[in-house]
């Protein structure tokens, strides 16, 4: 057995899988909201509760894992602490404290594991793959089976919140922020993406989950091939029209997302209209699976 620990800005999650001639079998998935990206100031530093909170949660998963003593650990962090001014102290701590050494992946690193684990369950040979996280948005163009071009946003559903939100909720005047804030990012990334291929939108991670649990909720069970990325845009005129009915809708798929939903989805919403996807795929496997089978490759094994 091998396990991950993906630090992320929202949330920190310890997976642990099973490895053998078949592949990797993911056999223990657990979360804490831990919220980082609130404990970090504007001059860019991690406060000592942040800090305190991070060594928590990874002292739990230090307790858990102890009972898994042949079970190696790959901890690893991205924009929670690939952001982070003081993160060299941060990471220092953490494994003077619990024994975790904590790799800090590059904004590329993340889109090109995100790209390694999804592929595994990619419908076609081609498309868009984003990643909404709590902190950066990967954008990873394929085609052919093999990745044209990766990018990393830093704007994920947490800080786009956190920039534009002063509730829950956002009000309507908030709503056009997000989606502004949302497109003018993901433009950048990509000023000219002629003669990439955006069709279909691969989603990954808890977001693109989320917006999936949404849609089953609100429209029923997604064909096979996956839902219509005009749906986005019809959560977020529900968003502003009947935000109450909405806000019940979401408390019930994934209440630990209650702020952080409506800013995933203009991200995910504006990805589709900026580079053309039409329909989305949703894949179970992302940054934490891609980046074990690196580490593993590295090793010289091979699954």
């Amino acid at each position: 057995m091998y396990s991950v620990i993906d630090i992320g800005s929202n949330t920190i999650r310890l997976a642990v899988y099973r490895v053998d001639g078949e592949g990797i079998t993911g056999i223990l998935n657990n979360k804490y909201t831990a919220g980082l990206a609130a404990y970090v100031g504007k001059d860019g530093r991690m406060s000592p509760e942040g800090v305190e909170r991070l060594v928590d949660v990874m002292g739990k998963f230090r307790a858990a894992l102890d009972l898994l003593p042949d079970c190696e650990c790959f901890p690893f962090a991205t924009a929670s602490l690939r952001n982070v001014s003081n993160r060299e102290k941060v990471i220092e701590t953490v494994r003077s404290r619990t024994g975790f050494e904590i790799r800090l992946l590059s904004g590329y690193e993340e889109a090109m594991f995100d790209y390694r684990g999804a592929v595994r369950a990619l419908p076609g040979e081609e498309g868009l793959l984003v990643d909404v996280g709590g902190g950066s948005t990967e954008l990873v163009f394929f085609r052919g089976g093999r990745a044209e071009a990766a990018r990393s946003v830093p704007l994920g559903s947490l800080s786009l919140f956190n920039k534009c939100v002063s509730g829950i909720i956002p009000t309507a005047g908030e709503l056009q922020s997000l989606k502004g804030e949302a497109h003018r990012a993901l433009a950048a990334a990509f000023p000219d993406a002629r003669g990439f291929a955006a069709q279909p939108m691969c989603g990954v991670g808890g977001t693109a989950r989320g917006a999936l649990a949404l849609y089953r909720g609100m429209a029923g069970e997604p064909p096979a091939e996956g839902y219509e990325t005009q749906f986005f845009a019809r959560v977020l005129r529900q968003a502003q029209d009947s935000p109450k009915k909405l806000t019940r809708r979401i408390l019930k798929i994934a209440p630990e997302r209650i702020h952080t939903m409506l800013p995933g989805i203009a991200l995910l919403s504006a990805a589709a209209e900026l580079y053309g996807s039409r329909s989305v795929v949703t894949s179970p496997y992302g940054v934490r699976e891609g980046y074990l089978l690196s580490v593993l490759e590295h090793r010289g094994i091979r699954v």
